[in-house]
């Protein structure tokens, strides 16, 4: 049984938002409230906002780096683009029946926590959900407290991640940061949208290329078949950079 979390990022601006899920194999909880106490905050009253300012916050900053290594090797992420907001919920159900037929999913009773506000009420989700095929068993709790659960919290962090990568992948400009321990003689500074693909890319649901063409083909993995939706609300234009973005996932060398 897994533990599956659903929360979004909007960029209006941009002509999208995503909403991804984050997946973990056994409930989260415990260790991610160790992840705030350690950093310095009380779980039971503090909430990590992905979109909160931290230049200047180095305990923030080493808490967002500890939760990116937890997504990056104790989670697996799917992502759903839709337009605008009032698809994120109903798109977000759709993405979950795809990821149930994935091995590592199906055949299993899941919990799943949908952050608020992603439906128009918790009545319409319920409709949405009784009206999908292939969720059945799992227990699905809407409209749940990012506060309380705080696994939605990684959710969050996850879709502001994506919603970068997203971003970049339009051709929104980027910040330069620094990258330590590069694997080159020296330090250097890469585009953030780079920077972060590299760090989440390992997390994607993904399977096998059926087909492999080349050498470098045994480096790239599926993501669409289980851990991509792309909804049919988004113009040509975003689905082309989200499928050439999310489809497929290159996990060998990078330096």
């Amino acid at each position: 049984m897994a533990f599956i979390f659903y929360d979004d990022s909007k960029h209006h601006g941009w002509g999208f938002s995503i909403g991804t899920f984050a997946i973990c194999e056994h409930d989260p909880t415990k260790e991610l409230r160790r992840i705030v106490e350690k950093s310095g905050y009380d779980p039971e009253h503090f909430e990590f906002k992905s979109s909160s300012p931290m230049k200047d916050d180095p305990n923030l900053q080493a808490m967002r780096d500890e939760l990116r290594s937890f997504i990056q090797w104790k989670c697996k992420v799917a992502v759903s683009v839709v337009d605008g907001d009032k698809r994120l919920g109903p798109a977000g159900i759709e993405l979950l029946k795809q990821m149930l037929q994935h091995e590592r999913l199906k055949g299993q009773s899941h919990q799943i926590f949908f952050d608020e506000g992603l439906f128009s009420s918790r009545e319409f989700a319920e409709e949405v959900l009784a009206n999908t095929c292939g969720v059945e068993g799992c227990e699905v709790h809407f409209e749940q407290d990012s506060k309380s659960i705080i696994g939605i919290q990684i959710a969050d962090l996850v879709a502001h991640t994506c919603g970068t990568m997203l971003l970049d992948a339009l051709g929104k400009p980027m910040n330069l940061v620094k990258v330590d321990n590069s694997g080159y003689d020296d330090d250097v500074d890469v585009d953030l949208g780079f920077e972060l693909w590299a760090g989440v890319r390992y997390a994607f649901l993904s399977t096998q290329k059926q087909t492999i063409e080349d050498d470098f083909d045994f480096a790239v993995v599926d993501v669409s078949t289980y851990g991509l939706l792309v909804d049919e609300s988004v113009s040509n234009h975003v689905e082309k950079a989200a499928r050439k973005r999310f489809g497929e996932m290159y996990l060998g060398c990078i330096h």
